[in-house]
């Protein structure tokens, strides 16, 4: 197993970004919705290649309001 691998994105240009991911707070909002995002980070399986993303700090991923 190989333990915190770099998650990365690539644009409509092939500019590699780190992969993302989000929660909003008021997700109905027109503007304003107030995103939260985290990093993502992976481990892979070198025998079967088997991958697990992992947000890094989970803690910042917020559950919406109601």
């Amino acid at each position: 197993m190989i333990a915190d691998v770099t998650a990365l994105d690539r644009s409509y240009n092939s500019n590699q970004t780190e992969l993302t991911v989000a929660t909003f707070r008021k997700p109905d909002a027109i503007l304003f919705k107030g995103q939260q995002s985290s990093s993502v980070s992976a481990w892979v399986c070198v025998a079967c290649g088997f991958v697990e993303f992992y947000a890094d700090p989970p803690q910042t991923l917020k559950v919406a309001m109601p």
